[in-house]
């Protein structure tokens, strides 16, 4: 399948990461390695990471000792100083009747490995943030509610708070919501994490596990023009950005487009 590059808007590509550093990768655990090259290269941590994907990449209340594709972000917690995270979720769980009917009927919205999620606003219009303790030996985000229960034992065995226990906690915000609240990342300093499932609805990180919603190429290519509207239009210019690509969560034939948009994004960024 040729695909038609004059269809993406280059000039809006070259505007918004011509001062990013940019990095290519399969798995997105190499979003670490990106990161990390960036804060050697230039010095400095970004305490903000964005991450577009259909999948959160975090884990809450479980101890994670070995970063894979699926926890890789509680590394970056730990290791380059990232206290707060936005996970950006594709706009079809809102735009679409059947998905946005299933979460709007639940009491929680429980995401995959982001479960214990607790009081999330089920208006996906909007941003959901929630605040959670991040132990630095065990790489593990305690929920408010496993927070609770812990200090309930410990007091019922007269020891102190776990906060008082523990001198590796930091506290770590997590933010979700779709590219239309963009606007809250206007003009800030981001790390930034695209994952190309994102632009093909290839499933959502849910406890439900609904189907994908497999899309045509005129459709990813909507889905990538209104990625580069609004990261231009809220003036987003990352400066470090991971763009990861897998063959087993991107339809077959589209992996060529997304390799061919990647390559345009990373050659108008800095070397």
């Amino acid at each position: 399948m040729n695909y038609n590059l004059k269809m993406i808007n280059t000039d809006l590509i070259n505007k918004i990461f011509k001062n990013s550093y940019i990095e290519i990768n399969t798995n997105h655990n190499e979003a670490l390695n990106v990161f990390e090259n960036y804060i050697k290269k230039n010095g400095k941590r970004i305490p903000l990471l964005v991450n577009f994907d259909t999948h959160s990449d975090v884990y809450i209340n479980k101890k994670n000792y070995i970063a894979t594709i699926a926890n890789w972000v509680n590394f970056c917690f730990k290791n380059f100083g990232v206290t707060e995270f936005y996970w950006i979720i594709p706009n079809y769980i809102i735009e679409n009747s059947e998905y946005r009917k299933t979460y709007q009927q639940k009491t929680n919205l429980r995401i995959g490995p982001l479960r214990c999620f607790e009081n999330i606003d089920l208006d996906l219009n909007k941003v959901t943030k929630q605040q959670f303790l991040f132990d630095k030996n065990t790489n593990e985000l305690i929920s408010i509610n496993k927070l609770a229960l812990i200090n309930k034992k410990c007091k019922i065995f007269n020891m102190p708070d776990i906060e008082k226990q523990l001198t590796s906690l930091i506290s770590i915000d997590i933010n979700i919501l779709t590219i239309s609240n963009l606007d809250i990342l206007s003009g800030k300093e981001i790390l930034l994490s695209i994952d190309a499932d994102y632009f093909c609805n290839s499933g959502f990180d849910t406890a439900d596990r609904i189907n994908n919603k497999y899309i045509t190429e005129k459709e990813l290519t909507e889905n990538i023009n209104l990625f580069l509207d609004k990261l231009s239009e809220n003036e987003i210019n990352p400066c470090a950005v991971s763009l990861t690509y897998s063959p087993i969560y991107i339809q077959r034939k589209y992996y060529k487009n997304i390799e061919q948009f990647f390559n345009l994004v990373k050659n108008s960024g800095k070397e």
